[in-house]
């Protein structure tokens, strides 16, 4: 039985997040990983994965763990942010092992001849990567040639070379769920102090693709054509980890959750008829929730709280990245919410191209406005891939002298006119200015006496650094 391990670089919140706030956000089970490992497992292999992320260990604890379980492949996902922990896991287990090294995810797939100058990365997975995993592994168990597998790159004479995009796929039911019995610890995954009702909570995915057209976003692994699993499915996964997790409350993870208002009629039907009852949230476009009796639905069948992308409080800048909404659009949504009492974050972007100190001031004033309770404020960042990384030298400064920068919260590009200072400077006074409100201070201090108070409290004070620091 061949053996596979898949790997999550062990990047800390510190370098992710730039920044104290990273104190107070959770910690997600890399779904993408362990998609790859319940595929991998259906077709017969031998699987670990390691999220060194989560359990805070070295690239040398790593590769002692290679050499226990002694697969016959390393496979390494990274994200931008994480390609240098990527790249520092890969050059120690090379030093140990001549194993070949298999490397996917965000980052390959935007800039495979950045990803692939590296030689400890022997081939590479880009997009879609379920099927491509497999074919590439019995490729190489059989010595068969590689340049007829779709979504692999591979090195003749020194140099990388791209094959074909593999489609994407279709029927997302076909897919294992995420082998989350191969998670040692789940209760090391746990939620930011806002983004839970009910513990235990778990995050999970019912579609790929996202029919949005915003210009700062990175679709090249699943591209704009939403993809759904079907209702029962989703159902299926749900039992499962009710039954064998004691889940209580579900995070709906999409990017566009209510997309397909017939098929979240469908699932809570299913639901319904199983008298299950569950608290959850999603993320959701600001057009989803026009429509009041949908609303009214989702409210009753347990959805408590919706994070919405609204990203500027000025229509010229929601014109220019595509958001395809506007302010008054953004306010009705949000007010629709709140009469049905569902809770609302909203994600707000600081340094969209042709950003000014105005426009910055008109988002952080329109952030105050709404009947928001909780915001996510980031620092624009053209990633590889998206129409605002190709344009960006158009509209400013890039600086792309380190990808560990590119964390959302560092100012690595600077729309002409504005300076880093003054990006990281407002970016720290919208949240300053929404959460030192004493209405939402006194919403904060009470919900410490609610379930996971205690919880709470230790996060929001290891964040709240982050408010006070000059």
């Amino acid at each position: 039985m061949a053996r596979i391990l898949f790997i999550y670089p062990p990047i800390s919140k510190k370098e992710r997040y730039s920044s104290d706030i990273g104190n107070s956000g959770g910690r997600q089970i890399p779904l993408g990983i362990y998609y790859l490992a319940g595929y991998m497992l259906s077709k017969g292999y031998e699987v670990q994965v390691i999220d060194a992320e989560a359990e805070n260990l070295t690239a040398e604890e790593i590769v002692q763990r290679v050499g226990v379980f002694k697969p016959n492949f390393i496979g390494i996902g990274s994200t931008t942010v994480a390609f240098h922990r990527a790249l520092e896991v890969a050059h120690e287990i090379k030093a140990k092992f001549s194993l070949p090294i298999i490397l996917g995810g965000p980052h390959i797939t935007s800039n495979y001849q950045h990803a692939m100058s590296y030689p400890v990365f022997d081939y590479g997975v880009y997009g879609e990567g379920e099927i491509t995993m497999h074919e590439l592994c019995e490729a190489l168990l059989s010595n068969a040639a590689l340049h007829n597998i779709q979504g692999v790159i591979y090195r003749e004479e020194g140099q990388p070379v791209k094959n074909e995009p593999r489609p994407f796929i279709e029927d997302l039911d076909t897919l294992p769920f995420p082998a989350y019995e191969l998670i040692p610890d789940i209760n090391k995954y746990t939620p930011a102090p806002s983004a839970y009702k009910t513990l235990p909570v778990r995050s999970l995915i019912t579609s790929r693709g996202c029919p949005g057209q915003c210009t700062f976003c990175d679709k090249n692994i699943f591209g704009s054509k939403y993809r759904r699993r079907s209702a029962k499915n989703i159902f299926d996964e749900i039992i499962l980890l009710r039954d064998q997790y004691g889940v209580k409350e579900i995070d709906f993870v999409d990017d566009t959750f209510l997309v397909d208002k017939k098929r979240v009629y469908e699932l809570f039907a299913l639901l319904d008829e199983a008298n299950i009852k569950l608290d959850w949230s999603c993320r959701a476009r600001i057009r989803d929730l026009h429509d009041d009796e949908f609303v009214a639905f989702i409210k009753k069948n347990g959805c408590w709280k919706i994070l919405l992308g609204i990203e500027s409080g000025d229509d010229q800048i929601l014109k220019e990245i595509r958001k395809n909404t506007t302010v008054e659009a953004i306010r009705h949504s949000v007010l629709a919410c709140r009469k049905h009492k569902i809770k609302t974050a909203g994600f707000f972007i600081i340094g969209h191209p042709s950003e000014t100190t105005e426009t910055i001031e008109k988002t952080i004033k329109f952030a105050l406005s709404l009947p928001l309770d909780d915001v996510v404020a980031t620092i624009n960042t053209p990633i590889p891939g998206s129409v605002q990384y190709r344009n960006a030298k158009n509209y400013g400064t890039l600086d792309e002298t380190d990808w560990s920068q590119f964390n959302y919260w560092r100012p690595v590009f600077v729309p002409h006119g504005l300076t880093k200072e003054i990006l990281l400077q407002k970016h720290k006074e919208l949240y300053r200015r929404f959460y030192m409100r004493p209405c939402i201070l006194m919403r904060y201090a009470l919900s410490l006496f609610g379930k996971g108070g205690i919880k709470r409290i230790i996060t929001l004070i290891k964040s709240a650094l982050f408010l006070v620091k000059t």
